[in-house]
């Protein structure tokens, strides 16, 4: 099977120690290895080097997520890239994730494959902050506000999320709320809704709501502070779907032939190295022609 992309993990320095390899299909866009399966290998946090070989057909990245003290789900929280461009002329070697701060973290990875044609990539951030606010404050009233901005990141995936799909990949938009009540101290909640962007078979952009849910911090008043919230977090779905079909119009005139995302804000290829961020950053969404 011709491969897009390879690399290779080792458990010691220098590309030395138990090694894996593990690539890419031409036809594919990711590899997916899971906790599971890193822990199965006995290298769940027990990675120290690795190399990206170079690919003639796309940009090869190796993306590592994990963090020592806290169990994130796959692909989520911090994580170092690992690119090699396309056509680089040499293999990516990191000798030392140590160097990076990385050294026995990882716990998940995705390889990616970009850059195989022409794309258009866009910040979720960028595209969707203002429209947020602009969409939430009303919809709050006096009953609560929004504390800070709201995460815009990603949910890749996901294994045990109910009402989502384990073959696909969600974007994610995740609000902390302070709810006020009158002669009560305040209290805590959020909000969260999972978006699922796809393509047609004609290669149209479309994309809806696939789960919503609120949290409510306990105590005596949280069941009617649910009981006022959820129909705000339902009618906000109507909302947020209204919203982005309109956003999505804009596109309206492309047949795209992939959609599929980049951790961070990555509107700008990355060069050949390590790059490392948070997926609750951003999330780089791209488009494939």
């Amino acid at each position: 099977m011709p491969l897009a992309m390879l690399s290779s993990v080792y458990t010691g320095n220098n590309q030395t120690g138990t090694s894996r390899l593990y690539g890419v299909s031409q036809s594919g866009r990711y590899n997916q290895v899971t906790s599971p399966a890193l822990t199965s290998a006995g290298m769940s946090g027990n990675i120290s080097s690795a190399t990206v070989y170079e690919s003639s057909v796309a940009d090869a990245h190796l993306i590592l997520f994990g963090f020592p003290l806290i169990a994130f789900p796959d692909y989520e929280g911090p994580f170092l890239q690992l690119t090699n461009r396309r056509s680089s002329g040499s293999e990516l070697d990191i000798n030392r994730l140590s160097d990076f701060g990385f050294n026995n973290w990882t716990r998940n990875m995705l390889l990616v494959t970009a850059n195989k044609g022409f794309e258009v990539r866009l910040s979720f951030r960028d595209l969707f902050l203002q429209k947020w606010k602009d969409e939430i404050d009303p919809l709050l009233g006096g009953d609560a506000n929004r504390v800070g901005d709201p995460t815009l990141t990603w949910t890749m995936f996901p294994r045990s999320v109910s009402y989502l799909d384990p073959s696909r990949k969600y974007l994610k938009i995740h609000q902390k709320l302070n709810i006020n009540v009158p002669w009560w101290p305040d209290y805590d909640a959020s909000i969260t809704y999972h978006i699922y962007l796809y393509l047609t078979g004609s290669g149209q952009l479309r994309g809806h709501v696939a789960r919503w849910a609120y949290w409510v911090e306990g105590g005596i008043k949280s069941g009617q502070i649910a009981d006022r919230l959820e129909p705000k977090v339902i009618s906000g779905m109507g909302n947020l779907n209204t919203r982005l079909d309109a956003e999505l119009e804009a596109f309206s005139g492309f047949n795209f032939e992939d959609l599929f995302y980049l951790p961070g804000n990555q509107t700008t290829r990355k060069s050949t190295g390590a790059w490392s961020s948070w997926t609750t950053s951003d999330v780089t969404i791209v488009v494939a022609l």
